[in-house]
């Protein structure tokens, strides 16, 4: 199943919208900042602020999607989840998943490459924004609520892998 594609503009408040949802598309610059400051607030929480803020956006998404266009089988839900990262400028995702859990693969990131671009390698995996929105695509596939999947970065390109890899697990 073809993720259907329905971007629209408003003239009047200057909005984008994919699929009946507002959208922003930003630069690798961009994105990399907000994972910078989300790093910076580590001893208040914020890559956890991060994900779980990306998360609880992209559910009400999918589950939006999957209700309107009727998808119900978790292969769809899943082929619909890796098309919306790659529409949204966010890379190449693959899943690989069942209702306890599963991994997510980036063979290109949008977020770690930008990081890399603006301060080169780090000691950790930084791509906070992703594991928010791998809990919600597991959630959603599987019919569970937003926090029903524990999602780490098992390996990521800014500390120098050639691929990230998010492990989920169900909580």
């Amino acid at each position: 199943m073809a993720l259907n594609l329905d971007f629209t503009f408003d003239d009047n408040n200057y909005r984008h919208f994919l699929n009946g949802h507002t959208v922003v598309m930003h630069s690798h610059h961009y994105l990399a900042l907000i994972t910078k400051l989300a790093e910076d607030l580590d001893d208040i929480g914020g890559p956890q602020i991060l994900a779980d803020t990306v998360e609880n956006s992209m559910f009400a998404i999918f589950e939006d999607y999957f209700q309107k266009n009727n998808v119900t089988s978790p292969e769809e839900k899943a082929e619909i989840c890796t098309e919306y990262f790659s529409v949204f400028g966010l890379g190449k995702m693959t899943l690989g998943r069942d209702d306890a859990g599963g991994e997510a693969r980036l063979s290109r990131s949008h977020i770690d490459e930008g990081w890399l671009k603006k301060w080169g390698e780090h000691s950790k995996p930084i791509n906070h924004f992703t594991r928010g929105y791998v809990a919600a695509a597991f959630a959603a596939i599987f019919n569970r609520p937003p926090r029903s999947f524990s999602v780490t970065e098992e390996a990521s390109m800014v500390t120098g892998e050639n691929q990230g890899v998010f492990v989920a697990r169900a909580a």
